[in-house]
């Protein structure tokens, strides 16, 4: 499916934790993603905004334990820093999406301005219909927008990524009055589990028990709606939520032992089994990869 301008492509791409939480490198990111045979994401966050336009093929979003199903068409801002999984439509032979990634930053300070205030520092998805994507032309428009790359000049690059994220912003506040609010697949049981976790899963003595008390359910009960509206087993969400943790700290400058213990990792030999499974290398390669990594991009 050959966009009018060469966007970056990105083919059944595996998104780890590590790259999901690392910063943009421009204010404005367009790329293009085909999912042939990697039908699903991981449970992640990340320090910007995520517009996301399938082009061909649904995705089925669970984000902080409710359902958006998003169709061909329909547009979806994903605030940042917020925990969401995605699931690619496996009942058509290839999933397109074309993304809009924004920096956290620099998409507050634009929404800040007084036209704008709905779409500042959003804590919930917003889902856009098809009609209106389509009116908005913004396909086309997010292609203008990857030009931005091309400008050298790094005022005159922030200057375009403004004005243009000014004009989306137009659109997307124009259509926030015509339109009715987002619909959800919701349970508050798994809402209120998702939120517990979340503030939790760094303690290494968290387990179901734990947060089905905390929801006045039964372990059963609770992990069967769990899978159901996160498309994901609990013990899989923490694992995942701690993965991107331990990647955070790494990051920071923590040694692989704290970075592990301080993310709620209890025992050494299951991480790294998680690890390797993830990365097909240990916890030490992978830090002397990253090490080689950064000593190459520093390189006259």
């Amino acid at each position: 499916m050959p966009l009018h301008h060469r966007v970056n492509h990105i083919t059944d791409s595996h998104l780890t934790q590590r790259e999901a939480t690392q910063k943009l490198p421009l204010p404005i990111i367009i790329t293009w993603y085909t999912n042939r045979t990697n039908v699903q994401s991981v449970v992640h966050s990340h320090p910007y905004y995520e517009l996301i336009l399938p082009l061909y093929g649904g995705v089925m979003y669970s984000v902080n334990g409710s359902l958006i199903h998003l169709n061909e068409g329909e547009l979806i801002i994903l605030p940042a820093d917020i925990y969401h999984y995605g699931k690619y439509d496996i009942s058509t032979d290839v999933s397109d999406r074309l993304l809009a990634q924004i920096d956290q930053t620099f998409w507050d300070n634009v929404s800040g301005e007084q036209p704008f205030h709905e779409l500042c520092k959003l804590q919930t998805p917003i889902v856009f219909n098809s009609s209106d994507v389509a009116a908005w032309e913004i396909r086309s428009f997010f292609e203008q927008m990857d030009l931005n790359r091309n400008i050298k000049d790094p005022a005159s690059q922030l200057m375009l990524c403004t004005n243009m994220l000014r004009t989306l912003f137009i659109y997307m506040t124009e259509s926030l009055h015509n339109q009715s609010s987002t619909e959800l697949a919701r349970n508050q049981l798994v809402e209120k589990a998702v939120s517990y976790i979340q503030e939790h899963f760094t303690d290494p003595e968290l387990t179901v028990y734990d947060i089905a008390e905390y929801t006045f359910s039964s372990r059963e009960h609770l992990s069967r709606l769990f899978k159901r509206y996160t498309m994901e087993s609990i013990h899989s969400y923490i694992t995942e939520l701690r993965m991107q943790h331990f990647h955070k700290l790494l990051r920071e400058g923590k040694s692989i032992m704290d970075s592990c213990n301080y993310s709620g990792f209890s025992d050494y030999s299951s991480f790294t089994r998680s690890f390797k499974k993830i990365h097909n290398m240990s916890p030490t390669q992978y830090l002397k990869s990253l090490e080689n990594l950064d000593s190459r991009s520093f390189d006259p």
